[in-house]
């Protein structure tokens, strides 16, 4: 059933028992006056038979019946008839008080019976109604402070068991606020706080995959950076330190025959030793161009786009490379000037290592207030697939997006294929 209704049925259930319980209480109270009353009559009536009796019994009767308690709504007392003129006892007290403040001054009726000696006095007693009004509103006041308070334990209650469901998806948010790998919560009856969990479960499994993709992605990161260390190492010590130890024995031959040896000689290891000072200088540009290439923040843009796509056709002739770029662009900052060269390439190497491709299309073109990249191939991969399989490159290339202010992402390609996409802000004077 659903959490709603058993709410619903505990606080209906429970009203009702309220109810039934104030109508057995208003029936013993109904029962109870009606007895009193009853009582009262018979007494009014044995009152007035025994004033009819006979003298000699009259006034016992009279002052027993008197005695066995009050009546209701009149007052019945015996006077001594000498006493008639000397008039009679006020009474007071609280409901005295209030009798007389209801009554407003009225003249509370009598009735005297001579009986002899003595006057039998039956007024009119206000009192007694006002008692009977009382007792009834206070039982009437104390049912509903009852209900009122019963009602209140059961919407506390109520409101604790369907609040309850909040404190645990409260648990679950902070478990997942303090990193934990899977967030597992249990089931509920309400359909939303249902959804809601769900909800949180997805995004603690996103967040997991994230937290593990990072991770790769640092590992990945730091395993090219020290691959990328070696082989700058290697490079350093076979072709510079090659080049450098032999233009340092050719000054010292230089050194040492000085004097001695003839121009001509001297010409060719001159001419030796500027072929090796070249070569080197070759080495190093590439070696930077591999680390940082040149003109990423300036005009010179498009042409390292342009030396990296001839790169790429060089290495791999049997894949077509069509790029269609502006003759220039507009300086970019620096984030963005490497997020978009770093793209071009780590599309371009999954395009080499994964795609199965024969053509690449590159598109570089302004929208607006972006800067567009396109790289879309005719291979055999699909975005639904490679997406959630995706892994350091394709994470790499959106954390380069996102610090430039852009963002990447992967689609179909029309007609088959993998396109990744890149959208980078320009700057507003620019755009």
């Amino acid at each position: 059933m659903d959490l709603r209704w058993r709410l619903f049925g505990y606080v209906l259930g429970f009203a009702l028992a309220l109810s039934v319980a104030a109508v057995a209480w208003v029936g013993l109270a109904l029962q109870q006056d009606v007895g009193e009353e009853m009582e009262a009559s018979t007494r009014l009536a044995d009152v007035i038979l025994a004033v009819g009796s006979a003298p000699e019994q009259r006034a016992a009767q009279l002052r027993e019946l008197l005695a066995g308690g009050q009546l209701r709504h009149v007052a019945v007392s015996m006077e001594r008839s000498n006493l008639e003129q000397g008039g009679r006892a006020v009474p007071t007290g609280l409901l005295a008080t209030l009798a007389d403040y209801l009554l407003d001054g009225r003249v509370i009726h009598e009735r005297r019976i001579p009986l002899g000696d003595e006057v039998l006095v039956i007024r009119a007693d206000p009192r007694a109604e006002i008692h009977e009004v009382l007792r009834d509103g206070m039982r009437n006041m104390a049912t509903l402070v009852v209900f009122c308070l019963g009602m209140a334990v059961v919407a506390w209650v109520a409101a604790h068991r369907a609040l309850k469901p909040v404190r645990l998806l409260e648990h679950g948010l902070a478990r997942l606020g303090r990193g934990e790998e899977q967030v597992r919560l249990p089931p509920f009856q309400l359909k939303e706080f249902a959804s809601i969990a769900q909800a949180i479960e997805t995004l603690s499994g996103e967040l997991a995959e994230s937290r593990a993709a990072r991770q790769l992605l640092a590992r990945q990161l730091l395993e090219l950076q020290e691959s990328e260390r070696r082989e700058l190492a290697r490079e350093l010590h076979d072709e510079l330190g090659q080049a450098l130890t032999a233009v340092n024995v050719s000054a010292a031959y230089i050194e040492r025959q000085a004097g001695r040896a003839e121009p001509a000689q001297l010409a060719a290891i001159a001419g030796d030793i500027r072929s090796q000072t070249n070569g080197m200088l070759a080495q190093v540009r590439n070696l930077l161009s591999q680390l940082r290439p040149h003109g990423l923040e300036g005009l010179q843009m498009v042409d390292a786009l342009n030396d990296l796509v001839r790169g790429w056709r060089g290495r791999v002739p049997e894949i077509g490379i069509e790029a269609e770029f502006p003759p220039s662009l507009p300086p970019l900052p620096p984030h963005a000037g490497l997020a978009l060269y770093r793209t071009l390439q780590e599309a371009l190497t999954n395009v080499l290592r994964h795609s199965v491709a024969s053509r690449v299309r590159l598109s570089l073109r302004t929208r607006g207030e972006a800067l567009e990249l396109t790289v879309a191939d005719n291979g055999v991969g699909k975005a639904e697939e490679v997406v959630p399989r995706s892994r350091g490159g394709l994470l790499g290339m959106r954390e380069r997006a996102e610090m430039a202010g852009g963002k990447c992402w992967l689609t179909d390609a029309p007609g088959g294929g993998l396109q990744v996409r890149l959208s980078l802000p320009l700057p507003l004077a620019q755009a």
